[in-house]
């Protein structure tokens, strides 16, 4: 996975839509819940974040 190669694609994107609707449309998709601007390359980090399946696992342990 390339971060910068994604996040370059996602700005392409959200300036051609914002250009489209008339204003910033940053933090208006959906995966943009899960995004964090400090970090580098927000945008394809988030992405990658909303659609990572995970599986969390647990041991359960009886106490006798």
């Amino acid at each position: 996975m390339n971060y910068k190669a994604e996040q370059e694609k996602f700005d392409k994107i959200k300036w051609y839509d914002s250009i489209v609707v008339g204003y910033d449309r940053c933090g208006s998709y959906d995966f943009c819940a899960k995004c964090d601007k400090t970090e580098t390359y927000p945008c394809a980090r988030a992405m990658h974040k909303s659609t990572k399946k995970r599986v969390r696992i647990a041991i359960v342990r009886f106490r006798v």
